[in-house]
């Protein structure tokens, strides 16, 4: 097939240089041109652009963190991320955009990191070399090819930075690509060690070089889209955007009951191939699947490595009438767990004093779902401070219960979520609030109380399923 697109374009230059006017192939001859759901084919669009690009700059931050994320049920896993989650967000831009990009390293464990964009032309020397901690660095690059590209930390050893979770995807979108009900899925491995520090696991450099994982997942967690499967209406084209962060193994891409109308190595649209079953990612590679499934009935996600299949890449596609419409638009910056459909929410910086594991100290309790629910309680007191400093919860609607058992009034405040809640000498409140996964500093605004050590750190984990 590569050949024959090869010889195309030679025919297609030889017509031009004798002054012919290309007459395209008919209706009849190419099934996948006459397909209006269908992604442009290689006589529609260029495969890549040149030069400066379009002139819309679109504005992406990242900030390298460490936190505590649950990778299979009763599995809490010290996961060194982009914004807090593993994958990092979702990115979506389109072909000609300039990306001006900025990494925050946040990091608390010493560890120097960086980007690696496989989307981007810019010179590694310059702009893919090591960030230290609490530095800022800044690019701009333009997007020249259309796909589903990987994006990752490449400080040494870049196999544990990857294995810990420092990878996501970005989406280029290429001009005049067919609406379509859109998913991403990012295929990655995660290889802890033998047993718990502190009651949360850490990645076992060992397991990773020999790639021994213990799971293989789709999007962070493993198994998540059983209970909360991808939905679609029946006969409706859906568009899945894969990406394998690996570090090491091929996904075996295949979705049982059902064919591919398209797949698209990489995402590029002039790489059209036809009617497949499976389709092999690469680590670091990636692929755009289009399929449409006509009867409503559940239609499981593999991949077809069938050693790994079990250790949570398993997936569900729902097809059914009373699904809602697909959303009209995609968010540039998309939580990575509702596979870049929700927008990603807010990340702020990991304060100095959780240094040495503090975000992950309190998950070994109860070894399920983090060990956390969405609720917690503070004590509140001047001398004290509050008790406990460093909580954490799931994502979602958080209620938390304040008490204040000191002579003066106290408040609870969480800049970067809105928050503030004010309690009077003697009393206790519960309220509530929605928080995406991150790590949030709070304190009490009244002045002087914070120095007097009224502050902390909540940390927001994210839920078994989205």
């Amino acid at each position: 097939m590569r050949r024959l697109v090869v010889t195309g374009v030679f025919i297609e230059l030889a017509l031009l240089i004798v002054g012919l006017t290309w007459i395209g192939p008919s209706s009849g001859s190419d099934a996948h041109a006459s397909n209006p759901s269908s992604a442009s084919s290689s006589a529609e669009a260029p495969y890549r652009i040149y030069g400066d690009g379009n002139g819309r700059v679109v504005e992406v931050n990242l900030t390298a963190m460490e936190t505590t994320q649950t990778i299979a049920e009763g599995v809490p896993y010290q996961v060194w991320t982009f914004n807090g989650t593993a994958p990092g967000p979702v990115i979506r831009v389109n072909v000609g955009d300039t990306i001006r990009f900025t990494l925050t390293n946040a990091s608390t464990h010493g560890l120097s990191h960086s980007i690696d964009f496989h989307a981007a032309q810019t010179p590694w020397d310059k702009n893919y070399q090591p960030v230290s901690p609490g530095d800022t660095f800044t690019f701009d690059w333009v997007a020249r090819f259309p796909g589903v590209f990987m994006y990752h930390c490449g400080v040494p050893p870049v196999l544990m930075h990857i294995a810990n979770g420092m990878y996501g995807a970005i989406v280029v979108e290429p001009e005049g690509l067919a609406p379509a009900r859109e998913y991403v899925l990012v295929s990655s491995e995660f290889y802890p060690g033998k047993k718990p520090v502190d009651g949360v696991f850490e990645g076992s450099l060992d397991e990773m070089a020999t790639a021994h994982p213990s799971y293989v997942v789709f999007n962070g967690v493993a198994n998540q889209y059983q209970s909360a499967p991808l939905e679609a209406q029946p006969g409706e084209m859906i568009r899945l955007w894969v990406m394998n962060a690996g570090p090491t193994l091929t996904n075996a891409f295949h979705v049982i009951g059902a064919l591919f109308d398209h797949v698209y190595p990489d995402g590029n649209p002039t790489n059209p191939m036809n009617g497949l079953q499976t389709y092999n990612v690469a680590p670091g590679a990636g692929a755009m699947f289009e399929l449409t499934i006509p009867d409503v009935g559940l239609y499981p996600f593999v991949t077809h490595a069938f050693a790994y299949t079990g250790l949570g890449a398993v997936g569900v596609i729902k097809i059914a009438d009373d699904v809602a419409p697909a959303p009209s638009s995609y968010p540039v910056m998309a939580d990575p767990f509702s596979g870049g459909v929700v927008a990603a929410g807010p990340v702020t910086h990991i304060p100095s004093s959780s240094a040495g594991g503090g975000t992950s100290s309190g998950s070994a309790s109860g070894g399920t779902d983090h060990g956390t629910s969405n609720a917690f309680t503070l004590d509140m007191t001047l001398a004290g401070g509050f008790v406990p400093p460093d909580p954490e919860v799931k994502d979602g609607q958080v209620s938390v219960t304040l008490n204040n058992t000191d002579q003066i009034p106290h408040d609870f405040t969480i800049d970067a979520l809105g928050v503030k809640y004010t309690v009077d000498a003697g009393s206790s409140v519960t309220e509530t609030f929605e928080a995406n996964p991150g790590v949030y500093d709070f304190y009490c605004s009244i002045p002087g109380h914070a120095d007097a050590g009224m502050k902390g750190t909540l940390t927001v984990l994210p839920s078994m399923a989205h």
